[in-house]
């Protein structure tokens, strides 16, 4: 039977056609070609921003952050209690102060985040390869100038973000000024006056991540020093845990909060980003809906096609009809037909999706190089290249999709063809 199927479908296909139907099906074909090409090229790119910002995050924020209302005043105890349950999947354990403050320079002055980070128990190694201006310290420096501390033979060491360096227009060793919600009585005859407190600090090291919220919102400080910032005395605002996997974060911090017990919690860092990678998977999804469009106009391409064949062949039809051909054989040619149609589609946007997402980098320096138009803005984005990683996952799921559509497409057109009857199929001819 497969054989008499070959033979019709040759037939029907292999008598000349008309050009405008060739036109048609050949602009089918590159409709699901483009379809296809535009899904793998923007999926790609999608999972490699989410790749890098996730690589990012992680580098910087805790995995898990132990947290007690009103702060936590026995930190060592806790990070004790953890290190005890040796488990194997956490890599380090430090206490950690977090708060809100402004910082000033003679230039400017912006509202920041300041993290007070243990030196002692160091936790954020990962961030030493982002340091691009001075030195990963937070060892306080000799006080130079009037603008440091009196009394004080040394001032506090600072390290911040590009960004941030560039707003204050400061450089390692220039004095930054950090202006705290505490209030103070003023000296002389503004003591019946309050101010906020200032505490100096010099800028001991610059790094850059690559993402806005750190590069421009993050200042880090020695423990001590944040805890006087905040008058938090041996208090600290929360326990950081990093993990050799971090995507066991959320299996550990249930295990963390039953072993510490009492009125502890613990966020992940999925909980501290979850509107962030939620608005990333939602977009993902929406651009994968309105690219797979194409696909579809492509497939109504093929049933335009497919449908003209059936007019144009309405006799050969008849007359294989009239030697025997059942109406499911005369189905499948044209399902057949559907399907090679998206599968020739598909195989050269496969080709040039997987092509142009694993080069897209290169691609995109000619176009400016040509156009003189930057398609990818570091100062923008961040990124100083286009991040991109193909996930088999998704070609394959794009494929099969195209090639279903393809298949559907040919559904109307096939059941048309089948339905005609011999008798009225040669009635003109």
């Amino acid at each position: 039977m497969g054989y008499e199927i070959f033979m019709a479908w040759k037939y029907l296909v292999g008598r000349r056609r008309s050009g405008f139907i060739s036109l048609i099906t050949g602009i089918s074909v590159l409709g699901v070609a483009v379809g296809v090409m535009a899904l793998i090229v923007v999926l790609a790119v999608m999972s490699g921003f989410d790749r890098e910002l996730k690589r990012k995050i992680v580098g910087m924020d805790p995995h898990v952050f132990v947290e007690q209302a009103g702060g936590i005043a026995d930190g060592g105890k806790v990070v004790d209690t953890i290190r005890k349950l040796n488990l194997p999947e956490i890599a380090t354990v430090a206490r950690v102060v977090q708060g809100q403050a402004i910082i000033r320079s003679e230039a400017n002055a912006i509202g920041i985040a300041v993290r007070g980070v243990d030196s002692e128990n160091h936790e954020l190694d990962e961030l030493r390869k982002f340091i691009v201006s001075g030195e990963f310290d937070f060892s306080p420096v000799v006080q130079i100038g009037p603008e440091a501390q009196k009394g004080n033979e040394t001032v506090p060491s600072v390290v911040i973000g590009r960004e941030l360096a560039r707003i204050l227009n400061v450089q390692v060793g220039d004095p930054v000024y950090v202006i705290s919600p505490f209030l103070k009585k003023g000296k002389g005859l503004k003591r019946f006056l309050k101010q906020a407190e200032t505490t100096v600090f010099r800028v001991r090291g610059i790094f850059f991540v690559g993402m806005n919220d750190f590069d421009t919102q993050l200042a880090l400080v020695g423990l001590p020093e944040a805890q006087a910032v905040y008058h938090l005395g041996g208090t600290v605002s929360g326990v950081s845990v990093r993990l050799h996997d971090v995507d066991r974060a959320d299996e550990l911090k249930q295990v963390l909060c039953d072993a510490l017990g009492g009125n502890f919690f613990a966020r992940s860092w999925i909980d501290l980003n979850r509107n962030f990678f939620s608005a990333l998977k939602v977009e993902k999804t929406v651009m994968a809906i309105l690219l797979f469009l194409i696909i579809l106009v492509a497939a109504f391409n093929i049933v335009s096609t497919l449908v003209m064949v059936v007019m144009e062949k309405t006799k050969d039809i008849g007359i294989l009809k009239a030697l025997g051909a059942t109406g499911w054989g005369i189905q499948r040619i044209f399902l057949l037909q559907g399907f090679a149609v998206g599968a020739f589609g598909v195989i050269l946007g496969g080709l040039a999706g997987v092509l142009i997402a694993l080069n897209v980098n290169p691609i995109a320096r000619f176009v400016e190089r040509t156009t003189g138009f930057a398609l990818f803005p570091s100062d923008i984005y961040f990124f100083s290249e286009i991040p991109s990683e193909i996930n088999f996952s998704d070609v394959l799921t794009i494929i099969l999709a195209a090639l279903i559509a393809s298949v559907f497409a040919g559904l109307y057109p096939a059941r048309k063809a089948s339905a005609l009857k011999p008798a009225e199929a040669l009635r003109y001819e």
